[in-house]
């Protein structure tokens, strides 16, 4: 977990950012990471966010605010640092932040810089200013850097940053970088003109690049500036400075000193987004002896050695050498390649490699060993006999595969972070490192160039698509800068013809897509190509069950093992008991091509969606039981296999498939709100024009009806339960008709005939329980209570209740439970029991919740709404109804007439007692609640 103060208050997992709620949770959030693990008196906390004067409701309210944001940033969040944490404390809450705050690591890498410049190790002291500069992201606490409670933290960190800088500036300085940094300086001191230090580094800077009377101008504008400001002359070393420059004295030349042995090359591009990884990397290089690198080609692990070797040479007098292996094709010469790169004579009698230990045997050096992939075994031989013999040498390795050498430590290394899904907006996605590297690499190919609300969803989904890969993302800047980002975006159907714009200096293996993917394939032998390419039809992730069962291969087990160890797959959770795996989705079109070009492509397609069938088909036997939120979960888990199988199906025609597949995920687009794209799936495959049972076909109708209903789409929802119920009366169907008949019935609610709903429904009910499908039965019977209920019949809908009960009890039904709760629970209220509404609430809410049932959670926080407006608690109410009328606008679902009538006169009576600021502000703060956060404190208050 990361907390971020250095810019916009954020907390990041994983590389993206958490969603924290409205202006007041980040304003809390800012004010416990000024006092982290500090606790922050409840006071101190209400006038932050009210100020002098808080509503009555303050300390109540914080409260709401503050198990909000704990729900957000609770400790062991899936996998997150359990030494973070939200914690209530006597008068007050203390926020633990562990080593996650970015503020406390800028200060601790800052005082580093500056302790190394006082030693005079000024390559270390670039590297750690550099890494603490690299935390900023913008102003300190952005939005409240002028809030009182923010002015004196963010003007002391102001403060450390331009010292950090000026440092940082020395650092270079003495390392001879002074032409580069002339134009920052100039920038520095245009925003802080009366800094003499950053005046004496321009002059100092200016002089040494040949530009005495530029140097010499600088001390006049500095001096006129201090006059006409503060009406001083300059200090004392300003005008020391100034009169070495007019006698060009020698002193101000650059003094190397010793120079740092080896041949690490210097960075041509920024590096970017990699902070995390140089630190660790460093550190292991430290505490070990071997580091190997292991990610697939193109993750920049070369860059990442090369970045992370330099930061720490200084700790290596015998220098840092970097050996790349990549051209070598032949056995038997790594230690020869290595003696070479060190400048080590070989010998006529002696092996080369013991020659090379005996040069290094008392050397402190660091050696990377770069691309060692196609070599992997001598290249562990040769870094093993080296460690041994040379105590003082540490090795860092980059390879896909480990060396499996003793003593070595892996750090694999990925892509870039993303812009989560659903991003939107410059703002929004600009933090995320993949995206800093594109606008980075396409500015210096386009001067002007910036990321703009028009580019950013064509670079978000590059970014996405790319998996964040770095050299990936290189040559898509290369692409956008001459064919724009949208069409770069729309052309990586066809990625390995579209990104081929790579530089013409680098290796050849690097220059195109196509051909860092060669480098990786090209090193594995027949049997693990032949699976690589099979497990290309998965998208989305797969098991081992489901690669035996679908590539048909003896040893999958053991070759999937393999490819994992050479990163050409991923496992997605490590340690679980069913391990899940996934291919990144270059790997995947490539695997993809290659079947295409072997002509296996339509085989394996077919049996992955035969697959999928059989696994939605083993749900749809569990869909009516208690075990309904596991396989929900599961088929969610392989939504992408699913989009696969159902895409391969229509398009090959096989109307058997597909209204199979589609008809029976009802309850995954139901329960998750995929009401859209069911229609779009349910659509296509009734489409298909090959036959397919009659049984299948109505029941895939019904499917399309229900989803229909739930966007208010009434029309379609009555014409498809209609063809649905005709097809199965004309099978003999009794259980399809009755479940027909029933979404009829739904329909018909929804379009406020209740007269015809409880018509059909009666019927439906007469239908399910001649056929014996009690599902449908206790569906029929839930329906029509909620016709009583829209008729006030408050008795009748609640015996209604009573006699659906045990129908959909002895099923176990989680979803059907939940709906008739919400029904009980609405009659009871209204007949005056608040119990057992209450406890009708707790069992629906909670039976939603196991099904992440967003169109279920909306309804039932109809309830609570409605007893905070019976209790006088008018903002209470209208904040339930804000965060119900988000959830249901997520997913796009309609309200019953009757439904609506309520909602709008309780928001009628609101309105009545409210200011119009109190309501505006009441229905802001409902709809950008967290949901899950609102559903924790209604059931803790109903508890």
């Amino acid at each position: 977990m990361e907390f971020r103060i250095l810019g916009p208050v954020q907390v990041m997992h994983a590389g993206a950012e958490l969603p924290l709620g409205g202006p007041r949770h980040r304003k809390l959030l800012a004010v416990l990471l000024l006092n982290a693990d500090e606790v922050v008196p409840t006071d101190r906390l209400v006038d932050a966010l009210w100020g002098e004067a808080p509503p009555r409701s303050a300390r109540d309210m914080l409260h709401v605010r503050v198990s909000e944001l704990r729900a957000v940033i609770r400790p062991g969040r899936d996998g997150a640092d359990r030494s973070a944490g939200l914690l209530a404390r006597e008068g007050g809450y203390l926020l633990q932040t562990g080593d996650g705050l970015d503020a406390r690591r800028f200060e601790r890498l800052a005082a580093a810089g500056a302790d190394a410049i006082a030693e005079g190790d000024h390559e270390r002291a670039r590297a750690r200013l550099a890494e603490a500069l690299a935390l900023w992201n913008g102003p300190a606490l952005a939005e409240f850097a002028d809030e009182p409670f923010a002015r004196a933290a963010t003007a002391r960190l102001e403060g450390l940053r331009l010292q950090a800088q000026e440092n940082r500036i020395t650092a270079e300085l003495a390392l001879g970088r002074h032409a580069d940094l002339i134009a920052e300086l100039e920038a520095l001191t245009a925003l802080h003109p009366l800094r003499e230090r950053l005046r004496y580094q321009l002059i100092l800077a200016l002089y040494r690049a040949g530009r005495q009377s530029e140097a010499l101008d600088a001390f006049r504008a500095a001096r006129d500036m201090l006059i006409a400001e503060l009406g001083v002359d300059p200090g004392p070393e300003l005008r020391r400075l100034h009169a070495s420059v007019l006698r060009q004295d020698p002193a101000l030349e650059l003094n190397r000193g010793k120079e740092t042995r080896g041949n690490l090359p210097a960075g041509i591009t920024s590096f970017v987004g990699r902070q995390r990884d140089l630190d660790e990397v460093g550190r292991r290089i430290r505490s070990g002896r071997l580091v190997t690198l292991t990610g697939v080609g193109g993750a920049g692990k070369s860059r990442l050695a090369v970045e992370a070797a330099t930061a720490i040479r200084s700790d290596f007098p015998d220098g840092a050498w970097l050996v790349d292996l990549a051209a070598l094709t032949q056995p038997g010469l790594v230690a020869s390649a290595v003696a070479a790169t060190l400048g080590v004579r070989e010998h006529a009698r002696r092996p080369v490699a013991d020659v090379l230990a005996g040069h290094l045997a008392t050397a402190v050096a660091l050696i990377i060993l770069d691309n060692c992939e196609h070599l992997v075994a001598e290249v562990a031989e040769v870094a093993d006999g080296l460690l041994r013999a040379c105590p003082a040498v540490r090795i860092v390795a980059t390879s896909r595969e480990r060396l499996n050498v003793t003593g070595e430590q892996l750090w694999p290394v990925g892509g870039l972070a993303v812009p989560t899904a659903g991003a939107a907006g410059s703002r929004a996605i600009a933090g995320a490192a993949a995206v800093r590297l594109i606008v980075d690499r396409v500015a210096a190919a386009s001067p002007g160039f910036d990321l703009s609300d028009e580019s950013s969803g064509a670079i978000a989904q590059i970014c996405r698509r790319l998996d964040g890969l770095p050299l990936a993302l290189e040559l898509a800047a290369a692409s956008i800068e001459a064919l724009g980002a949208d069409r770069v975006a729309r052309g990586l159907d066809d990625r390995f013809r579209l990104l081929v714009r790579g530089s013409r200096t680098a290796l050849p293996r690097h220059r195109t897509l196509h051909a860092i993917v060669d480098w990786s394939y090209d090193v594995l032998d027949d049997a693990h190509r032949r699976l690589f390419d099979r497990l290309a039809v998965f998208v989305g992730g797969f098991t081992l069950a489901s690669a035996e069962a679908v590539c048909v291969e003896d040893r999958a087990a053991e070759l999937l093992g393999g490819l994992v160890d050479k990163s050409l797959v991923l496992v997605v959770n490590p340690g679980a008991a069913t391990p899940r795996y996934r291919m990144l989705e270059t790997l995947r079109a490539y695997g993809m091509q290659n079947l295409a070009d072997a002509g296996e492509d339509d085989a394996l397609r077919d049996r992955h969606a035969a697959h999928v069938l059989t696994m939605v088909r083993a749900a749809r036997s569990a869909w009516q039981g208690t075990q309904q939120p596991v396989w929900l979960r599961r088929l969610e888990v392989e939504h992408g296999n699913i989009r696969a199988a159902l895409q391969w199906s229509v398009e090959r025609g096989d109307a058997a498939t597909a209204v199979r597949l589609a008809g029976s995920l009802y309850p995954l687009w139901d329960r998750h709100g995929h009401y859209r794209e069911g229609r779009y799936w349910l659509t296509r495959a009734l489409a298909v024009d090959s036959p397919v049972p009659s049984v299948v076909r109505a029941r895939a109708l019904d499917s399309l009806a229900g989803l229909a209903v739930l966007q208010g789409d009434l029309a379609a929802a009555a014409a498809a339960a209609t063809e649905s119920a005709e097809t199965s009366r004309a099978a003999s169907d009794g259980v399809g008709l009755a479940g027909a008949l029933t979404t009829s019935g739904l329909v018909a609610i929804y379009g406020g005939d209740y007269d015809r709903a409880a018509g059909v429904l009666e019927e439906a009910l007469r239908h399910a329980r001649a056929a014996g499908a009690a599902w449908s039965e206790g569906f029929a019977l839930m329906y029509l209570a909620t016709v009583a209920m829209a008729r006030d019949d408050l008795a009748r809908a609640a015996a209604l209740v009573d006699e659906g009960m045990p129908v959909l009890r002895a099923l176990g039904d989680p979803e059907a439970l939940a709906a008739l709760q919400v029904v009980r629970g609405i009659t009871a209220w209204r007949a005056g029991d608040a119990a057992t509404a209450s406890d009708a609430l707790v069992t629906a809410l909670r039976g939603y919740r196991s099904l992440d049932h967003v169109w279920g959670l909306s309804l039932a926080l109809h309830i609570p709404a409605e007893m905070a407006a019976g209790r006088g608690e008018m903002a209470r109410a209208v904040s339930l109804l804000g965060t119900s009328a988000a959830m249901r606008d997520s997913i796009g679902a309609a309200v019953m007439p009757f439904n609506r009538v309520w909602i709008d006169a309780a928001l009628d009576r609101a309105r009545a007692e409210l200011t119009p600021d109190a309501f505006d502000a009441a229905w802001r703060a409902g709809r950008a609640a967290p949901p899950d956060a609102v559903v924790d404190e209604v059931l803790a208050a109903l508890e």
